[in-house]
């Protein structure tokens, strides 16, 4: 039997073989013994199976599910993986031999994908990515357990499929949005406006996220009433609370003792429980419909991110670290030791940039 061998130059574990005349050396770059046994079970599953287990699309996608559910549950990840799997390749690829297939194969899958409703005409890029990303996940997961080889290439998304534009609001659109509302949520709004929050995460505070002049974004309640860590791994991060975010959440707050609610939910649903979000898209359509606005919760997210970046002198790795789109810190510890006085001033910042908007005439 072969014997892993560490190679100090290279940094990898090391082991050769031969079957039925064929040479083959595998490699680990992992150091200690979890490399050694993640070489040498390559090794033995090459010269148990040849390399590969001969499995369905069908069966992978069915062990691919049960991998995302141990690991992250029935989520967000499991269900578009669900769906794409089910809508567009189980279909055509269900039967087939994942060992068997190659990357023109599942390039065809992405070509070939129609919607599922007669009232669409063709699905939008933003479909057809996601989908995309669904393949390279099963590939991936195939691949690490030898049910198929590695591509040589990579996937492309057809062009003529529409890409979806951003919208944001316009001035005349936020000023209008700042004129007092008796709705719900309106408060909830206006603090993702101010503070570039995605719905979830906005409805996932709590009265201890609030920090002196920041906001700890810890949590997010998804579409499906689940309270999350986020939407992914930067979106737990810390930002900056303007003067106009401070005092509407104050006063939301005010307003849930005035209720007698007893919750640390700051914008909890009308009996003071966890806010849903579909409460909160009826309630921004009736906005929208009543002041001409445009978008959906989530543009207000987007309009922060265009307004910071067009009227303000903030650099972009800042707003980038404010949205959750930086990959910069580890914890909330180290980014707030390290920007105390950048939060402060982003803070300031864009509050005034804000207030100019409100009372733009």
């Amino acid at each position: 039997m072969a014997t892993p061998i560490w190679n100090k130059q290279r940094k990898l574990w090391i082991i050769q073989g031969q079957k039925n005349g064929i040479k083959k050396t595998f490699y680990s770059s992992t150091s200690g013994q979890k490399g050694k046994r993640e070489v040498l079970d390559k090794y033995d599953d090459w010269i148990e199976f040849g390399g590969v287990q001969k499995i369905t699309v069908s069966k992978c996608v069915e062990l691919y599910l049960k991998d995302i559910e141990s690991r992250l549950g029935k989520r967000d990840s499991y269900r578009e993986t669900e769906i794409y799997t089910r809508l567009y390749v189980l279909p055509t690829l269900g039967n087939a031999k994942m060992n068997n297939l190659t990357l023109r194969d599942w390039q065809a899958v992405i070509n070939d994908a129609k919607p599922v409703s007669e009232r669409v005409k063709s699905l939008s890029h933003k479909t057809l990515s996601h989908l995309r990303s669904v393949i390279v996940g099963l590939h991936k997961f195939a691949y690490k357990n030898y049910y198929c080889d590695s591509w040589r290439g990579e996937l492309y998304i057809p062009q003529g499929h529409k890409k979806n534009e951003r919208q944001v609001l316009q001035p005349d659109q936020i000023k209008r949005l700042f004129e007092p509302s008796d709705l719900w949520f309106y408060n909830a709004f206006l603090v993702m406006l101010l503070c570039g929050l995605r719905p979830s995460e906005c409805l996932g505070l709590k009265t201890g996220d609030i920090g002196d002049g920041v906001l700890y974004i810890r949590r997010g309640i998804n579409d499906n009433g689940e309270i999350t860590t986020g939407k992914n791994k930067n979106a737990r991060r810390v930002v900056p609370l303007p003067t106009l975010a401070q005092e509407i959440i104050e006063s939301t707050i005010q307003r849930n003792v005035k209720a007698n609610f007893g919750t640390d939910w700051i914008f909890p649903n009308g009996v003071g429980g966890m806010p849903c979000q579909d409460t909160v898209r009826k309630q921004w359509n009736k906005l929208k419909e009543e002041r001409y606005l445009s978008g959906t919760p989530y543009s207000l997210r987007h309009t922060f991110i265009s307004i910071v970046s067009s009227q303000t002198h903030l650099a972009e790795g800042t707003i980038k670290e404010l949205v959750g789109h930086s990959d910069t810190f580890d914890s909330f510890g180290v980014y707030k030791h390290r920007i105390d006085n950048e939060i402060e001033n982003a803070g300031k910042v864009i509050n005034l940039t804000f207030e100019r908007l409100k009372d733009a005439k």
